[in-house]
Formats: C-alpha cells, structure tokens, sequence
C-alpha cells in the first residue's frame, strides 16, 4: 500500500468547502484530492482564497484555451454587454453571430457549402447532431465507440461508452445505438498488435483494421443493415476514454464506409478541436473532413458556447428537401452575443499563434514525457497530439498489469495519488482512461510553465515508486 494523504486548503477555501456541501447538487464530480477553490485566474495560474497558486495544466477540463482572463477576449466581453446581452439567435440577426458562423465555416475542413447551428454546451450540439442526422436520413440507427464520452443528456449518455455510473440508473436509453471497439493499440480490445494486425484487405483502397473490420464483417453482416444507420459518431482523439489517437487509416476508413452506405460521419472535436492538437480541429491530421463537426468547450474561451458545422443540405431545407423544417430545431441561448464576442476574438488569437504554440509546445512536452517514460517503470505509454497528451501509469511495464484499484489504505486509486500529490506540489492535472493522466493545459503555456509542471510530474513519480 501507498502512504498517502489528501490535499488540504487554507481555512478561507475550507470554509466555501463547507458551504458548497449544504447547497450543492449530489451528483458533482468533485474530488478530495483536487479540492480547487479558485478566488481569481489569469493566463495559466489560478489562485485560491488562501492565496494559494496552481500552475493550470486543466484548463477547466480543455476549455480555457487562451489562457484565464486572457485580456482581449475579456475586452471584447465588455464591449459586447455594452452593447447586447441577449435577443435570440434563432429568431433574431446580429453581427457576432454571423460572423461566427462565417469564421467557423472557413475554418472547418471541407471545400464544400455548410451551415451552423449555435448551442450552449458540448452535449447540446451532440443532441442537435443526432437529431440531424436522424432527420436527414429517416434511419433509426447509429454507431458509436467504446470508450466515448459524449456528454450526460439522454443523447450524450446513449452514445457513450465511458463510464457505467454516467448511464447507470437511467434506462431505458434511447435504443438503437451499436457500440464498436475503438482502436486503443495500447490495450487493444481485440489482444493484436499495431500495425502487424493489418492484413492483405482493403476497403476502398485503404488497409483494414480489424476493428474497423469488426463494423464492416460482423455488425453490417449479422447486427444491422447499413441502409438503417444513419451516422457514424466519433471522437477524433477519445477524451475521457484517455486520449487515445487512433492509427492512421481509422478516419480514412470511417469516411470510405460513411461515402459508400450514405451514412453521415460525424466528427466529436468538443475536447480536441480548437487548437488544442496543433492544428484548428484535430481531423485534419488525417486528412478528413466529416459531414458535421460539433464543437464547445475552448470555442468561447470559458463563455458557454457549443457549435455543429455541417453540410449544407443537412440543415437547409433550400438546399436539400430532406434536410430539417424550420422549427425543427432550435435553441434560446444558442449563440448568445456575448459567447460568440468571445469565439471571435478567441479565432483570432488562435490563428495570431496559439495553434502553432500548441504544436511546438506540445511537441516539446510529449518528447520530455517520453524521456520520463524511459527512466520510471510506472509510466507504460505516452501519447497525444499538440497539448492534448496522456501518460498511462501501470504497475508493470511490461506486462502492461494495470495498478489495482486500490492502492492506499484508505481505498484511493492510482490517478487519486498522482493528481492528490500533484495538487499539494501546486499543479492542476487531471486523470482520465484507464489510470491515466491528461495534459490540457492552455494553449498560452509556455516551454518554462511546460518545465515546471514536467518537475512536479517527475517529483511525484519518483515518490510513488519508491513506495512500490
């Protein structure tokens, strides 16, 4: 057993603990080894009522792109409540808006026409998503991946494949959704190895992957007819399934399948879109566009804001009869100008070289990572794309033997120690997939902020082991 003990605050931070606790709801996700009270944050700190700092390498779950407080996008805040608080994007016109739409539209990949439709939330342009794709198609059925998190509405809950306790207790889900391995080559669900698990197939000219395989040779032969799907959702780079990218030919071969049975490819970039791998939405390393991408998260720098960029005859009915009616969908404070003032200033930052930070940054990071891999036998893979990396922890390199689920007298996990002990040496991490632990810090980080946080990971590792 590990000896360890979780954080505490100062008396300040304590206090609005204790508070929270009596009015709170049941069902938050918060945690005793992270217990953040945050007073004020600015650029990659974030600082407690105690007067505490922590080096952010969260960013309030990747949301935080240009940093906290980052000073035009609170200028453009301001700016825009003095102007207009609310009117009703779905009824009403206004500029931030619409030039949102049209920076999202140029920036998305595709040469073809689209169309945008404004949400407040992640799982918000998922549901709206789903209900698109049902719409446009007149199939009842989808695919979705193990490993995914989609969000924890109905929608969200019933394409995810995450955690048992988010759909736990709420069935019936909304039936009809096949759940397919997502190619995890580190623990692959189907025990092969990358890339001698390729065969002499193709699909369209490119080589099949057994778990692609598994979609085309099982569930299209014995599940369902292609002709009943009408979309295929995925996460370009799994997030809470622990930043898992995916081989090279996986998205190439989701686009061939989607193009030759009709089926609408839709691209989850929620937590790797804007930026964060390097490049504007993570598909685009694979040279693939989908027919709808949703996005949310870093799209308003921490405003509430979500986003589904699509073809255009999937959401104008001038364009394609089948596409939805007006009032089909629609939403109150979807693209509220105050959140799309500060999506606009946040594209622009990101084009001005918070995208180009995020690759030689994240590039910097992921070598060093793999220089820390290389000295400590718990770290058994490191992987990502840009700033959004993932170091998994195991208790046996070679064998990959996962930590149990316990590993301290008082029943704390593995990541519980690590981001607890990160915590107390003032670094904000996060867990996330099987034992592992996420790097999504702001895409303002610099190579020294990238040093500090490296130290403290170091630091904590080197304590951990010599407890084992």
């Amino acid at each position: 057993m590990i000896s360890y003990r979780s954080p505490q605050v100062g008396p300040k931070a304590t206090e609005l603990i204790r508070r929270d606790r009596k009015v709170m709801l049941g069902a938050d996700t918060r945690s005793s080894e992270i217990p953040l009270v945050v007073e004020r944050a600015k650029g990659m700190w974030v600082e407690d009522p105690d007067g505490r700092r922590y080096l952010d390498f969260g960013a309030g779950y990747a949301v935080c792109a240009t940093g906290h407080c980052h000073p035009q996008v609170v200028e453009a805040i301001n700016e825009q409540a003095n102007r207009l608080l609310h009117i009703g994007g779905s009824d009403f016109y206004y500029r931030p808006e619409i030039e949102l739409a049209e920076r999202l539209v140029r920036l998305t990949p595709g040469s073809f026409p689209k169309r945008v439709y404004f949400a407040n939330s992640g799982a918000e342009s998922l549901e709206a998503a789903f209900k698109l794709s049902r719409y446009y198609t007149r199939r009842p059925k989808v695919i979705s991946f193990l490993g995914a998190f989609h969000g924890r509405t109905y929608v969200g809950m019933s394409l995810s494949g995450s955690k048992k306790v988010q759909r736990a207790g709420f069935s019936p889900l909304i039936p009809e959704v096949i759940h397919l391995p997502y190619p995890y080559c580190y623990r692959c669900p189907l025990h092969l190895s990358y890339p001698s698990c390729k065969g002499s197939r193709q699909f369209e000219g490119i080589p099949l992957l057994p778990c692609v395989e598994y979609l085309t040779d099982t569930v299209f032969e014995r599940l369902t007819d292609p002709e009943e799907v009408s979309a295929i959702f995925v996460e370009t780079i799994q997030g809470e399934g622990g930043y898992i990218v995916p081989p090279p030919e996986f998205h190439p071969l989701l686009q061939a399948i989607s193009k030759k049975y009709e089926i609408i490819l839709v691209a989850d970039e929620i937590q790797c879109g804007m930026g964060r791998t390097g490049k504007p939405f993570a598909i685009e390393h694979w040279g693939v566009a989908p027919d709808v991408i949703c996005i949310a998260k870093a799209l308003a720098s921490g405003l509430p804001l979500g986003a589904v960029v699509a073809r255009a005859e999937l959401m104008d009915s001038e364009v394609d009869p089948r596409a939805w009616k007006k009032g089909a969908h629609g939403s109150t404070f979807g693209g509220n100008p105050v959140s799309c003032a500060a999506a606009n200033q946040t594209i622009k930052l990101l084009e001005e070289g918070l995208v180009e930070n995020a690759a030689q940054v994240g590039g910097y990071l992921k070598e060093k990572l793999k220089g820390i891999m290389g000295r400590h036998r718990i770290v058994g893979d490191v992987r990502g794309k840009g700033l959004m990396l993932a170091f998994e922890l195991v208790r046996d390199k070679e064998s990959k033997e996962m930590f149990p689920r316990q590993v301290t007298s008082e029943g704390k996990g593995i990541v519980q120690v690590f981001v607890g002990s990160s915590f107390k040496k003032g670094l904000i991490l996060f867990g996330c997939g099987f034992n592992s632990i996420r790097l999504s810090p702001p895409l303002v980080v610099s190579r020294r902020e990238a040093d500090l946080a490296l130290e403290v990971i170091e630091e904590v590792l080197v304590e951990i082991e010599a407890q084992l």
